[in-house]
């Protein structure tokens, strides 16, 4: 609640203070093959006509982009494991070094 007030006046607080606004990064490298990002977030759909929440599972691999997503009813464990071996088979391979977490609910 507080991010998000302090995100939507931070033009205004800049304005009044004189200061230009400044935008920090990063920048990140990485190398082809070696690195992956998971992440696991809510998403509504329509079913039958009602909307649903269902979970959006998403592996994406760091140095190309490539993404492949899964939507499941639930974020259990097996929805995990399977989004995983989903992604991995279409991908064809695993990532050298690590798959990073994020946003797990």
């Amino acid at each position: 609640m507080v991010r998000r007030y302090v995100s939507d006046r931070r033009p205004e607080i800049l304005a009044a203070s004189g200061k230009a606004p400044v935008e920090a990064f990063v920048p990140q490298s990485h190398l082809p093959g070696h690195e992956a990002e998971v992440d696991f977030g809510d998403v509504t759909v329509r079913l039958a006509g009602e909307l649903v929440t269902c979970y959006l599972f998403s592996l994406r691999l760091s140095y190309s982009g490539k993404t492949v997503h899964r939507v499941f009813a639930s974020c259990g464990q097996e929805a995990f494991f399977e989004g995983h071996v989903h992604a991995l088979r279409t991908l064809g391979g695993v990532p050298r070094t690590k798959i990073r977490y994020d946003n797990l609910i």
